[in-house]
């Protein structure tokens, strides 16, 4: 089960970088490049919920032969500590990896919103402008 977790932390990891490249396509507005890399983060997010789907097929499995709930911090404490050490090293690394994810989702985010701002800005602008009698055509 520690293998698993370990997986999605690494898979997590893996969509925090494609998560900062993508801020690097949008700024450079690299459209076809962006589409791709889109498309990797959908495979990235289907492959880690079937990791999910697999630890938590795993848990239960283990819960179910310790006799407790499935969640990490009750399997950890029915097993030996040397058993339990991978998966409590694993699922911290899973933590971090949530973390730096939730990160990088934020500032995406932000950024896109405060793009979103800007191009209204632009719009509005232009709107006043073409209200106030300018032509382009002269």
């Amino acid at each position: 089960m520690a293998d698993v977790i370990e997986a999605m932390a690494l898979k997590l990891e893996g969509t925090a970088g494609l998560l900062k490249k993508e801020r690097l396509l949008l700024a450079g507005k690299d459209y076809a490049s962006l589409q791709s890399l889109l498309k990797e983060l959908e495979r990235s997010v289907s492959d880690f919920l079937g990791l999910e789907a697999e630890r938590d097929r795993l848990a239960g499995q283990l819960a179910c032969v310790l006799g407790c709930d499935p969640k990490m911090s009750e399997i950890a404490s029915n097993l030996e500590e040397e058993a339990s050490k991978p998966l409590v090293d694993a699922a911290d690394r899973l933590q971090r990896s949530i973390k730096g994810l939730k990160s990088e989702f934020e500032i995406t985010s932000r950024l896109l919103d405060e793009s979103k701002k800007l191009g209204d800005l632009v719009l509005s602008q232009l709107r006043g402008l073409t209200g106030s009698g300018f032509s382009v055509r002269g």
